[in-house]
């Protein structure tokens, strides 16, 4: 470093300290740059995305071509929420960062009430919100009763000019329809349903939407569930043209075991079908896990796709299970670990047939979090370790491997490629086999792998599965088993193709 260099940094350092807390999405962006250009996709969206009949763990474009679904969502990508007055999210930076980073997947969050969060008891606020407050009257959170009959403009003006956004970008979106924590929650406080439209005191068309008085909605009310349905139509008649469509039922409504969410959930798949079936396009639908359904209801669902959980199996955080491919799955670490993730998992998860998503606190949650809540993770000399913050070094490592991994799923022929544990020593390969083989280590010095099914001259790459260093491997001859070793420290991801392909 010459003596120029050395004066710039010691300036920058000095600024940071100065700045303080003002410097921290500037010094986020710095320390995020993003994956190198070359392995960044220009690829757009296609759609409507439609299962793809050969390998139903994927979807396919309207090209045929299977897609694998990775990226990253936060809670406020789609309405501001915050104390007041409210901040509005930096939007603009957010799809950049998912641009950069290679993701092309993400989830539209929608809350339903109009205030407070199941997390804090500071008094937080959702804008804009789905219907009008015009009045006559106050609602329980002080703003003007809210007329059912009429949706807020803003709200579905900014749905669909943030879907547009993410279409001009190659990013699939799942439009979140309801929202689990907009009711009360077993164990959390405050209530949010207090300020929710559906609650008597805080709408003008006398619409009681909790007759059992639980600050749940009842949703096997026939009078509520015809509300939801004028909804689901103005949001099916505001999106179904854009063919990055997907739609997503609810995030984590109910309680495990909940039979009258989960007839509830699959009315909503089914209402949406209906609705769009004269409509010019048809988009799948989703339930996401850690809810009321189970796998296997989830399963058994009309859905396209679903989003397992935690609770379905604790071995979805740190060894997937290899996906049978009955129903396109996404895993997303919200209803993995609320607040976690790494990016082992990721590799892993592709390695077993499933797409994935991050819950990213780009901008964190507002207010102070209550007693119920820990954002905290255990790190070695930092007990209180915050993972509610973008700039936690929890999150990068995620952000970049998903870029990554969606990098070598775009080079192989998802339609053919299946998990095949048993080809490489590591026990996590993603195989077409005879023309393509995606492997990762998450130890070690080496891998076998078993390349009998493939005739011919094969290439060889590494990566490294976060800094996306590629390290090229020659080439090989196929029919036979071979033992590969890294040829760098750490975890690495192996990937050996036939010469002819990309």
């Amino acid at each position: 470093m010459n003596k120029r260099q050395f004066l710039k940094t010691c300036t920058a350092l000095l600024a940071a300290e100065v700045a303080g807390p003002q410097m921290t999405r500037g010094a986020a962006q710095k320390a995020a740059p993003g994956l190198p250009a070359a392995l960044v996709s220009d690829a757009k969206t296609a759609g409507p995305l439609k299962v793809c009949p050969q390998n139903p763990r994927y979807f396919m474009d309207v090209s045929g071509r299977a897609v694998f679904l990775a990226g990253s969502h936060t809670w406020a990508n789609l309405q501001d929420c915050g104390m007041p007055p409210v901040p509005p999210f930096g939007w603009a930076d957010y799809l950049r960062m998912m641009r950069e980073h290679n993701h092309n997947f993400l989830r539209l969050w929608t809350w339903e009430q109009a205030a407070w969060g199941a997390w804090t008891a500071d008094k937080i606020l959702f804008q804009p919100t789905i219907y009008e407050r015009t009045g006559p009257g106050k609602a329980a959170d002080g703003g003007l009763k809210f007329d059912l009959t009429k949706f807020n403009p803003e709200y579905f003006e900014r749905l669909r000019a943030r879907t547009i956004e993410c279409r001009d970008q190659g990013i699939y979106v799942a439009v979140m329809l309801f929202q689990g924590f907009s009711v009360k929650r077993p164990g959390r406080s405050p209530n949010p349903w207090l300020a929710h439209p559906f609650n008597q005191q805080n709408n003008v068309n006398g619409l009681d939407g909790d007759v059992n008085g639980d600050s749940v909605t009842d949703l096997d009310s026939p009078e509520v569930r015809r509300w939801h349905e004028a909804y689901l139509r103005k949001v099916v008649e505001t999106v179904n043209d854009l063919d990055n469509v997907l739609y997503e039922v609810t995030n984590e409504g109910g309680q495990p075991g909940d039979k009258i969410q989960a007839a509830w959930d699959w009315w909503v798949v089914d209402t949406v079908h209906r609705l769009e079936r004269d409509k010019p396009a048809q988009h799948a639908v989703g339930i996401s896990g850690h809810g009321a359904e189970s796998e296997a209801q989830m399963l058994a669902s009309p859905a396209e796709w679903m989003a397992s959980g935690s609770r379905d199996n604790p071995l979805y955080k740190t060894a997937p299970p290899a996906w049978a491919g009955k129903k396109v799955n996404v895993l997303d670490t919200d209803h993995l670990w609320g607040h976690g993730g790494t990016a082992p998992w990721v590799w892993k998860s592709l390695c077993r047939g499933y797409n994935v998503l991050l819950m990213d606190p780009w901008e964190p949650h507002r207010g102070k979090p209550s007693a119920e809540v820990v954002w905290a993770g255990p790190a070695p000399g930092n007990p209180t370790r915050d993972l509610n913050s973008r700039d936690d070094p929890t999150w990068e490592p995620v952000r970049r491997a998903m870029g990554l991994a969606r990098h070598y799923a775009a080079r192989m022929d998802l339609a053919r490629a299946v998990p095949a544990d048993t080809l490489a020593s590591t026990g996590y390969c993603l195989a077409d086999a005879g023309r393509s083989y995606l492997v990762y280590l998450p130890e070690g010095f080496s891998v076998g792998l078993d390349l009998s099914g493939a005739t011919g001259a094969l290439q060889v790459e590494w990566m490294h599965p976060t800094e996306g260093t590629v390290t090229p491997g020659g080439t090989i001859e196929g029919g036979k088993r071979l033992t590969f070793s890294v040829p760098f420290a750490g975890t690495a991801v192996l990937f050996v193709w036939k010469k002819e392909l990309p």
